[in-house]
């Protein structure tokens, strides 16, 4: 019976066609774009495999002619048992397929368990939940949400038998509901809009925009789409080493990614990659020392530039350091006077440390040879 309801909700949809956005309707938004604010719109045909009527996408360019979202009307039944609730809902995403936000229609609203209509608070429960591209209910499937038999377990209210487990990824007696839109949101309709920037869409102009508009996200796609469209990566160097020392794990990995294979002078990116000993995020740090474990030999000012970091009581940073120098340059006896400096270290793994990398040198110069006896002799 429910599922003759079904198919019955989804034919009337496709007689009666497209809802189109309509001033007055209500917005949940989780950034500043609006639909009723931009210049033009387009729409495109897409053939999307499922059971969705509107099989089109709506284009929104901004003032200046650059696209700037995609959305695409919902409207589906979800149904449990004989039960059916109608959904009317438009989806947004950034042109990176970055989930933007959800629109009703006037007078529309979300209902739950037995019909009840959300509230305020789960509207902005919802919105957090579509945000959320790395939650729960992508390793979940139907059947784990609403299984057909029922679970004896203390659901809390949460529709049919939900798994308990979910509760903090979907608004309370809306599961179905909640994983029905997360996955509309993060599925194939997601996946189209990315492929359709890619082809049809790139520009000079967008992927500048992406880099330079502080979302690591958008930063990440935009120098991955650089890369697999061959655009010319010149003109991107500067906004791709400004993102490299954003602190962002994800996106100073992309840029470090991108700018090895980038054209810059070999010379500066290593200058530039020291930077990156001095961040708080441990991957980060472990990022700029994979790439000097696999770099040819350290020049002198390079390595120099480095070495200013030796100027610390971490041992940690100060064994990598030296490790790095052990195998891709030989110091000078200007260099190797300076490293006697941290014989004194109030740490005394990082002196230990300091001591061994001296006393291995293949030239020692005869004064730190002396600073060495002195050394043993105090220790």
């Amino acid at each position: 019976m429910g599922r003759v309801v079904s198919i019955l909700i989804i034919l009337f949809f496709i007689l009666t066609g497209n809802i189109p956005f309509q001033k007055g309707g209500q917005l949940f938004f989780a950034s500043s774009f609006r639909p009723d604010k931009v210049k033009t719109t387009s729409k495109i045909l897409i053939h999307f495999n499922d059971s969705i009527p509107d099989d089109s996408l709506t284009i929104y360019f901004s003032i200046t002619g650059d696209p700037e979202a995609f959305s695409r009307n919902i409207h589906t039944a979800v149904c449990i048992d004989t039960l059916c609730r109608l959904l009317d809902i438009t989806l947004y995403w950034e042109t990176t397929g970055k989930y933007l936000g959800y629109s009703l229609p006037p007078g529309e609203e979300i209902t739950k368990k037995e019909h009840t209509p959300f509230s305020e608070g789960d509207y902005t429960r919802l919105t957090e939940i579509l945000s959320d591209s790395s939650s729960q209910l992508g390793y979940y499937t139907m059947g784990e949400i609403h299984p057909a038999k029922k679970l004896v377990v203390q659901t809390d209210g949460i529709s049919g038998a939900t798994i308990p487990d979910l509760a903090p990824w979907i608004v309370p007696e809306a599961a179905y509901t909640s994983y029905t839109l997360w996955h509309l949101t993060y599925g194939a309709t997601r996946d189209s809009i990315m492929a359709y920037t890619k082809n049809k869409l790139i520009t000079i102009q967008l992927l500048n925009n992406y880099l330079q508009n502080s979302d690591p996200y958008n930063q990440v796609k935009a120098l991955q789409w650089i890369s697999e469209t061959k655009q010319t990566c010149i003109p991107f160097i500067a906004p791709a080493l400004h993102i490299l020392h954003s602190g962002n794990y994800s996106a100073s990995g992309q840029a470090l990614r991108f700018l090895k294979n980038s054209g810059i002078d070999e010379e500066r990116l290593k200058k530039e990659v020291i930077h990156l000993f001095d961040s708080e995020d441990f991957r980060i740090k472990n990022a700029a020392i994979e790439y000097f474990r696999s770099t040819d030999e350290l020049t002198q000012p390079v390595a120099r530039e480095m070495m200013t970091r030796l100027k610390s009581d971490n041992y940690y940073l100060v064994n990598i350091i030296l490790s790095i120098l052990e195998k891709k340059y030989k110091p000078d006896h200007e260099d190797q006077l300076n490293l006697c400096l941290l014989l004194e270290s109030k740490n005394t793994s990082v002196a230990n440390r300091v001591y061994n990398f001296l006393l291995n040198l293949p030239q020692q110069s005869p004064d730190v040879a002396k600073q060495l006896r002195r050394y043993e002799k105090k220790n």
